[in-house]
């Protein structure tokens, strides 16, 4: 009887679910100590600390606000002539016109007038634009038109309606410009460089495929050289006429 008494007791302990045991209650803390704890939390949440306080200041200078106290200016650039559309204190449109878009003409545009907001589109006149408009004390934000209007974006434009837009939406809304920043002055003079000579080599390739496309077309073909060699190769026969048509294409494929 006392083995059974004890395999039941097993069974019964193994049968029993964790949660069946003693019950504990809530633990008991004073008052005192949970105010503290709270106390002190919120104090170490309040304190400013110095990294974050940075990052902050960081973020803020970054993401600009809506101008109130200053101009707006709309600028929206063209290749020979620009529109432009100035907003006053409180919204209401002061001037509309267009000046040329040269950098003489936006220097002294922008020179006479007050320190203000310049917002303008990204496009091919935007870089430098940006300096000189920058170089005459102007805030300037460069728009991303692309993200700006997103997908339902209008096929038929109007410079002088988008000149006005770009005035509103900077004023009151900036953040929705999605503003770009351009590379600088000396970058963008390596890029010309090595663009221009991107071009170059482009040229030069389908020219030299022209070329041997047109002596098959006249049952011959030229042997296969580099690119720079090419020319030198043959150009004393390229310059030298045929006796009987005066015709250089003829010395091509003469042998």
């Amino acid at each position: 009887m006392k083995e059974m008494s004890s395999s039941e007791t097993k069974i019964d302990r193994v049968a029993k679910p964790r949660g069946m045991g003693k019950k504990r209650g809530p633990v008991q803390r004073d008052v005192k100590e949970v105010v503290a704890e709270l106390v002190l939390r919120l104090s170490q949440q309040l304190e400013p600390q110095p990294e974050r306080a940075r990052e902050g200041e960081g973020r803020r200078e970054c993401v600009p606000r809506p101008n109130r106290g200053r101009l707006t200016v709309g600028v929206d650039l063209g290749d020979q002539w620009s529109n432009y559309c100035i907003l006053g204190l409180e919204g209401e449109t002061l001037a509309e016109g267009q000046l040329r878009t040269t950098q003489q003409d936006f220097a002294e545009f922008f020179q006479s007038m007050a320190a203000a907001r310049v917002v303008m589109e990204v496009g091919t006149h935007s870089a430098w634009a940006r300096d000189v408009v920058a170089g005459c004390g102007h805030e300037v934000l460069v728009a991303n038109s692309r993200l700006m209007e997103g997908p339902n974006r209008r096929k038929r434009k109007n410079d002088r309606i988008d000149a006005r837009k770009l005035a509103r939406v900077g004023r009151v809304d900036p953040q929705s410009l999605f503003a770009v920043q351009h590379r600088s002055l000396e970058v963008r003079q390596d890029l010309v460089v090595v663009r221009a000579r991107d071009t170059v080599v482009a040229v030069r390739k389908d020219v030299i495929n022209s070329t041997r496309g047109l002596v098959k077309a006249l049952g011959a073909r030229l042997p296969s050289v580099r690119a720079r060699a090419f020319l030198k190769r043959w150009k004393d026969r390229f310059q030298r006429r045929c006796t009987r048509c005066c015709c250089r294409w003829c010395v091509w494929w003469r042998p």
